[in-house]
């Protein structure tokens, strides 16, 4: 009897320790997840880009084994995506300066978002810094991917604004910056463009 007591306490006390010992998901298992290929791994940011410093993209390119035609590749994917982004938020921005405007029975004559965004948007990415590369496999390929941060969001849109010769309240200033700063998926702000 003393030894089934001792048996039935030892596999409990087994039991509990590996019970204590599983480990939480990992960045890898998420992208198992969102693929649903259990050979696929993966960093997180791969499918959600973001960071606190500012726009983030994510990029990755088939892996050849060259790190130094990849890596530049991988960024430079990364990069034109961040241009993408900040054209789009352009976008937003003056559908939602228009639509205030619209509201107080104003209009305006100065530059639009937009047609400063591309000038903001090539001084932007020279302050875009890559802040994460790795190796991941997705569909049984090989590829290497890149984060790249714009760090000085705030600098990016302050130049839209001097850009487009607008004459912003602090308040409104402030909401657009807000709006611009978010970290919306391009399809989520591509269709917020639509119901504009």
């Amino acid at each position: 009897m003393m030894l089934k007591k001792s048996l039935l306490a030892l596999s409990m006390g087994v039991l509990l320790t590996a019970c204590a010992s599983t480990p939480e998901p990992t960045a890898m298992d998420n992208a198992r997840q969102v693929t649903g290929n259990p050979a696929d791994n993966a960093p997180s940011w791969v499918f959600l880009p973001k960071s606190d410093k500012g726009l983030a993209a994510s990029s990755c390119v088939n892996w050849t084994g060259n790190m130094s035609i990849d890596r530049p590749h991988a960024i430079a994917n990364a990069r034109a995506d961040l241009a993408q982004q900040i054209n789009v938020k352009a976008s937003v921005l003056d559908k939602l300066y228009n639509r205030k405007l619209e509201a107080e029975g104003k209009s305006d004559v100065g530059s639009t978002f937009e047609q400063v965004s591309k000038q903001v948007t090539s001084e932007s990415l020279d302050n875009s810094t890559p802040e994460e590369i790795a190796l991941a496999t997705l569909d049984g390929e090989k590829y290497l991917c890149a984060l790249v941060v714009l760090n000085q969001t705030e600098t990016a849109f302050e130049g839209l604004v001097e850009g487009s010769q607008r004459e912003l309240d602090p308040q409104s200033k402030a909401a657009l910056y807000e709006e611009f700063r978010a970290q919306k998926a391009m399809a989520e702000l591509e269709k917020e463009l639509e119901t504009m």
